[in-house]
């Protein structure tokens, strides 16, 4: 029998094929980019098919609240560029970028067929579209389409902290936009080399002009958000319902000099919303750049350098007839006579002729060293662009007017965050934290500055106490401020405006909370209220109670005395429910909106309750409270007394010269006409 021929498997024969096909792409593929790659890559740039340049934007730095909120930031879409004498000029291309962008394909060949060299397309492109037409870039070797970020900024607060944040356009910057611009803006860099088919740049390729971007750095602020947003609705609430022109309200840690709010009214959208292409935009911040009046608030500064430096002691007693001569002018007490009085009394019905007397046994010479250690006349250096010093003249002609004035905060301005750390000293034992605005810038950070102890701590104890009696007694002038199971301390102040073309006040209140270890210090400026009501517990003393107990809330404060569970409720309540408002105001989180009239009947019940109140054993009680001297002096201010206004013999010769003129422009002001009201 003829042998069978072996059988040729078929499916052996296609293995050891496609092996050998592999084997040889396999040593192809390590020839081309193992032996032969740099001859490969040279060709490739050589022909400038593969070779792309790219340009970085750099990403711009977000301003941030001290608890992580972006107060601005860059919002995250794109914008179109195409250079029409740089892509090809085909209907598919037009198709396709049609598809990944939204803008039809018919624009951009009428674009092209009419000789146009470049557009930009400046509405928004979010993410996805920004890679579809990456990918459409590189398909069609595409090198005239270009996307960048837009540029557009967010300002997530809006009017509440634009004047700290500002604005940053392609036509102006304002704020911190602009005393941070180098440092938020970064640096836009370059990449040239040879990309790979999806478009991604080849890292050995690159070629030496490259040139990395660097992203801005964030700027962290000590501002907290939520405080911050409430504090500018209960100053605008203020300064409407008061008709007045501006107003400011600081949150201030005296332990740190953190500026955890520092909120103003008028203010403006940072958006452009509601405004038209005329409206000039401005960044004005009365809290940097405004000089005002302090009023009585400064009485305070006035009795601790008194009693740091020995001029009077805690065991002071003098007499208000309810006015005091100096040289041939008056000072009154705007609400008349004190008669007998102590320094608490002074603090708590806010005596002028008392104060003028502790400034007059000051002295000039000690008291121009008192303001230039509290450094009330700088400019407050915290960050923003056009910041103002105070006003003061030292070369007055009325000497001893000039200086009795100054005892209750009139003939010097200051700027409201300057006078903030000033007062700030008080609650922190008497060392004076420089003002805070900046926390950190990238990873740098910037710690508190201190300045040292003003006033020994014991001073500033004493001080303290007689801010208590302004809040916390039936003769204080902030009586109806009160909270239940906190003892907080203050001062009210409202001072005439001083100067050519101004008239009206400046309605005041600065405050502690709480009073023993205060972890905040709230002022309230107000100026020019012309609505009826122009004294500071009644215009800027609603403002604190809404902040102080925005505060108690927030930063969990506490309370110092016993409470009962619906008093605390009471004095932690949400913003919605405490701040009196407007159909259509700024309420954090809420759209509740109540009567103003009535925000603050609560507080006024508790005003005859100050002989039952309870204090825990581990507490210190107020000082008025535990020392039967300080108890006793209220009823004093019943009594009818004939005596003459208290001027020891060292308090100077009394001046009998005119008063000056208060700055260049500015007209003689009679003492008498200097009242200082509360």
């Amino acid at each position: 029998m003829p042998r069978k021929k072996p059988r040729i498997d078929r499916l052996v024969v296609f293995r050891w094929g496609l092996a050998t096909l592999f084997a040889f792409a396999l040593i192809t593929q390590a020839r081309l980019q193992v032996v032969d790659r740099r001859a490969t890559l040279d060709k490739a740039e050589a022909t400038h098919r593969f070779t792309m340049e790219r340009k970085e934007v750099a990403k711009r730095g977000s301003i941030l609240s001290a608890d992580g909120k972006a107060m601005a930031e860059d919002d995250d879409t794109y914008s179109l560029v195409v250079q029409f004498d740089e892509v090809p000029e085909s209907d598919g291309f037009f198709v396709d970028l049609s598809a990944a962008t939204g803008i039809p394909a018919s624009e951009f060949s009428q674009l092209a067929a009419t000789g146009v060299v470049s557009r930009t397309w400046s509405q928004p492109m979010t993410p996805a579209q920004q890679k579809a037409v990456q990918a459409v870039k590189n398909r069609w070797r595409a090198n005239g389409v270009s996307i960048s970020p837009s540029g557009q900024r967010t300002y997530p607060l809006g009017p509440a902290a634009s004047c700290i944040v500002g604005i940053s356009s392609r036509t102006s910057k304002l704020g911190l936009e602009k005393s941070f611009n180098s440092l938020l803006s970064g640096k836009d860099g370059h990449t040239t080399g040879l990309v790979d088919r999806g478009g991604a740049f080849l890292p050995m390729r690159l070629t030496k002009d490259s040139v990395p971007k660097t992203n801005g750095k964030d700027v962290e602020l000590t501002i907290d958000s939520e405080l911050q947003t409430l504090a500018t609705a209960s100053i605008k609430q203020a300064v409407e319902s008061n008709h007045a022109e501006r107003g400011v309200v600081i949150v201030y840690d005296p332990h740190t000099g953190d500026l955890l709010a520092m909120a103003n009214w008028p203010s403006f959208d940072p958006t452009g919303k509601g405004t038209d292409a005329s409206t000039v935009v401005s960044d004005f911040n009365p809290n940097t750049m405004s000089r005002l009046e302090p009023g009585s608030m400064f009485k305070t500064l006035t009795l601790a350098k008194a009693l740091d430096m020995g001029a009077i002691d805690t065991h002071w007693k003098g007499y208000c007839a309810g006015q005091f001569t100096v040289g041939k002018k008056v000072i009154h007490c705007s609400h008349g006579a004190h008669h007998d009085v102590d320094i608490t009394k002074v603090i708590a019905e806010s005596c002028n002729v008392s104060a003028a007397s502790w400034a007059l046994r000051i002295g000039r010479t000690e008291y121009f060293k008192y303001l230039d250690q509290l450094d009330v006349l700088s400019q407050p250096n915290i960050g923003l662009p056009n910041e103002k010093e105070g006003w003061f003249s030292r070369n007055d002609p009325a000497e001893q007017l000039q200086l009795a004035n100054l005892g209750f905060g009139q003939a010097i301005n200051v700027t409201p965050v300057r006078l903030a750390s000033a007062f700030a000293m008080i609650g922190n034992g008497g060392v004076r934290m420089e003002p805070r605005l900046i926390r950190r810038v990238g990873n740098e950070a910037r710690p508190p500055v201190s300045k040292g102890q003003m006033i020994k701590a014991e001073t500033a104890s004493e001080v303290m106490g007689c801010m208590e009696a302004v809040i916390q007694t039936d003769i204080g002038t902030g009586k109806t401020l009160r909270i239940p199971g906190y003892r907080m301390a203050g001062k009210t102040g409202t001072a005439q405006r001083i100067g050519k073309g101004k008239s009206g006040y400046v309605a005041n209140f600065v405050g502690f909370v709480p009073a023993p270890n205060p972890k905040v210090m709230i002022l309230v400026m107000v100026e020019n209220p012309t609505g009826g009501k122009y004294y500071g517990a009644d215009v800027a003393g609603p403002v604190f109670g809404i902040m102080a107990r925005a505060t108690i809330r927030r930063l969990g404060i506490a309370p110092t005395e016993p409470i009962s569970p619906a008093d605390l409720k009471a004095a932690t309540k949400p913003a919605a429910e405490v701040l009196p408002t407007k159909p259509g105001a700024m309420v954090p989180n809420s759209d509740k909106t109540t009567k103003s009239d009535k925000a603050y009947e609560s507080d006024k019940t508790h005003k005859s309750n100050k002989s039952h109140r309870t204090y825990p054993a581990d507490e210190v009680k107020p000082r008025q409270l535990t020392q039967p001297r300080k108890a006793t002096r209220a009823t004093k201010a019943h009594k009818v007394h004939t005596r003459r206004p208290v001027v020891e013999a060292n308090d100077g010769p009394p001046d009998n010269r005119p008063s000056s003129t208060r700055g260049r422009g500015r007209h003689p002001v009679p003492a008498q006409d200097r009242d200082n009201r509360d």
